[in-house]
């Protein structure tokens, strides 16, 4: 089987508004869940027994938390997969720390990239072009991310 190259998977989608990250998610492999998780933690991504790996988020967190959550998860995927061993769970603040998934490999570092990486993806930067005259909440809702997500990718 020929490997999926993910920045090819991610630009099909590109254009799309908000960016389908769960269409993306399934395209390159990755199973994908909702759980009903504690509240402090955001969700993880794991390595399966089948060696496939599967992302999942805290179905009781808002929408946009689960979409920006997902992202995050698959940025571990693509640029720290040889790092994650049998994966790695993030809380609230996007930190391994306090959930059941530590992983010492996994450092902030990687946590900021995965960030960025999730930012970038549900919010191109192209799209984001002429929205001046539009406001941040509306912004937030037309990508389907959180206000406080938005303000932060336009520097707002």
């Amino acid at each position: 089987m020929t490997p999926v190259e993910p920045l090819a998977v991610i630009q099909r989608y590109w254009d799309q508004t908000p960016v389908p990250i769960e269409k993306i998610i399934s395209d390159l492999g990755v199973d994908f869940e909702r759980q009903w998780l504690d509240d402090n933690i955001s969700g993880f991504i794991e390595k399966k027994s089948d060696g496939k790996y599967r992302i999942v988020v805290n179905g009781s967190h808002a929408e946009t938390r689960q979409r920006f959550t997902a992202a995050h998860e698959l940025g571990h995927y693509i640029y720290h997969r040889e790092l994650l061993g049998d994966g790695v769970g993030d809380n609230r603040a996007y930190r391994a720390e306090g959930t059941d998934r530590p992983n010492p490999k996994i450092r902030p570092l990687h946590e900021r990239q995965a960030n960025n990486f999730a930012a970038n993806v549900l919010m191109p930067r192209h799209s984001l072009q002429d929205t001046k005259e539009k406001t941040t909440a509306e912004l937030a809702m037309q990508f389907a991310v959180s206000p406080e997500a938005m303000r932060i990718r336009l520097g707002r």
